[in-house]
C-alpha cells in the first residue's frame, strides 16, 4: 500500500504536520518505528488541545487521515497486528 502525504484539499502545515511528513517519508525501517510514534505523540497532543477550542474542523479531519495513514504504515510496514481485524 502507498502511503502518500496528501491530507485534502484544507490541508495546511500544521504545528504536527513536519513530524508526520518526517514518518511518512522514512524509507530505514530501523527508524521508521521512531518516527511514526513521534507523529503519533504529536496528533495525540494536537488533538488534546483541540478538544478545548471550536473551529478546527479542517484540521480535525487532517489529524484523523494522519492517524490512519500512521496506523496502515504500522500494520503494512512495520507488521504490528491490525486491532481492527477479529
Amino acid at each position: 500500500m502507498a502511503h502518500d502525504n496528501e491530507l485534502g484539499p484544507d490541508y495546511k502545515p500544521y504545528t504536527w504536520s513536519q513530524t508526520f511528513s518526517d514518518a511518512i517519508e522514512e524509507k530505514d525501517p530501523q527508524k521508521l518505528q521512531e518516527k511514526v510514534a513521534a507523529a503519533e505523540a504529536a496528533i495525540f497532543s494536537r488533538l488534546q488541545g483541540l478538544a478545548r477550542s471550536n473551529g478546527a474542523e479542517a484540521e480535525i479531519i487532517a489529524l484523523r487521515k494522519a492517524s490512519d495513514t500512521l496506523l496502515s504504515m504500522k500494520t503494512d510496514v512495520l507488521k504490528f497486528p491490525d486491532w481492527r481485524q477479529p
